[in-house]
């Protein structure tokens, strides 16, 4: 089946793009970083608040709509179809989407016994995907099949692919990178507020890039609170625990 099948738009609302104005609702974005989870949130009321760092997801206000970019549902073996969709759609930016994760995964100890125990069952594994393990086991154990009503998944380069219709020309943190992003994100925030942030950010283990990924989530969040996100795919199944294998963007 070809991708585009895959893919599912809901109805769009035109007189509400592309400033994805969401009133009296809040939405936020959730990127992982060293320090913990880095957010970026709009109020109810329309305004955005200066990006922070949650330490556990348990420390995020109540928010209506939120969307983070890990892994949620998680099988027992095999591939996720979301994860394959999203790496053919991102064509130059496929590799920033880690694929091989299995929930039995969560409980080996070093990326050696993962890998082997992978390597047993279908595809080893990247050390970037195991390096995003503990969080990825974190959220499994805080997220459930009523939470996942409203946490969804996403990825930042599928947030940017749907505000482009195409994949990001550069990596983001090559020369162009930055500037391609905040672009992509000009309808949906002003850039100096972004500038600013950028300019402001002193927490260690915070990354200039997560702040931007955060947002490029939040923007999504707001089209999922809309309902005019894309979701792949698009009948996403779920796992043994109930939580649906997709990604929103």
């Amino acid at each position: 089946m070809q991708d585009a099948a895959m893919t599912c738009y809901p109805k769009i609302r035109p007189p509400l793009l592309p400033t994805l104005s969401t009133p009296g609702m809040s939405v936020a974005g959730v990127d992982g970083c060293k320090a913990g989870w880095v957010v970026v949130r709009r109020n109810g009321d329309g305004c955005f608040e200066a990006p922070f760092v949650a330490k556990m997801l348990d420390a995020l206000p109540p928010t209506d709509f939120v969307v983070i970019d890990i892994p949620i549902g998680l099988p027992a073996s095999g591939k996720r179809d979301c994860d394959q969709i999203a790496r053919n759609l991102l064509g130059p930016r496929r590799n920033s989407v880690f694929t091989g994760v299995r929930r039995p995964l969560l409980s080996k100890k070093t990326y050696e016994e993962a890998n082997a125990w992978a390597k047993r069952n279908g595809a080893g594994i990247s050390k970037q995907l195991w390096g995003i393990t503990p969080k990825i086991h974190e959220v499994d154990q805080w997220i459930t099949p009523e939470r996942s009503r409203t946490f969804r998944e996403g990825h930042p380069e599928l947030s940017f692919f749907a505000v482009a219709g195409g994949p990001m020309r550069f990596a983001k943190k090559k020369p162009g990178g930055e500037t391609e992003r905040l672009e992509a994100l000009a309808s949906f925030i002003d850039r100096a507020t972004v500038l600013r942030w950028l300019d402001e950010a002193t927490a260690p283990g915070v990354a200039w890039d997560d702040i931007i990924d955060a947002l490029a989530l939040c923007r999504t969040a707001a089209r999922v609170a809309l309902g005019c996100h894309g979701q792949i795919p698009c009948n996403p199944p779920k796992d043994a625990r109930g939580l649906p294998m997709e990604m929103v963007f």
